[in-house]
């Protein structure tokens, strides 16, 4: 998972669609007056991409260890279309 801090605006949202609550809302280091989206412990997540797909500034990129049924290829990132590319492929 990669969250680009200099997009997020700190909305919350994906703190909210986290089913396993892996992510927290935090400042910056510079005391930045607005907080971001940070990943609390990256190994217990499942990627599932709930938060990627309720992120409004597509600051968030989930990606996944398992073989792509599409493409054949590992690795590809589930953006916040996934579940409608998934809708029109399947």
């Amino acid at each position: 998972m990669e969250i680009d801090s200099s997009i997020c605006k700190g909305c919350g949202l994906c703190t909210m669609a986290c089913p396993r609550k892996l992510l927290q809302l935090r400042y910056k280091q510079n005391g930045e007056e607005y907080p971001h989206a940070e990943i609390v412990d990256e190994a217990k997540c499942v990627g599932c991409a709930l938060c990627a797909g309720m992120c409004p500034d597509l600051a968030i990129k989930v990606f996944s260890s398992q073989k792509n049924e599409f493409t054949g290829t590992l690795g590809r990132s589930f953006g916040p279309y996934s579940r409608m590319v998934s809708a029109l492929c399947g």
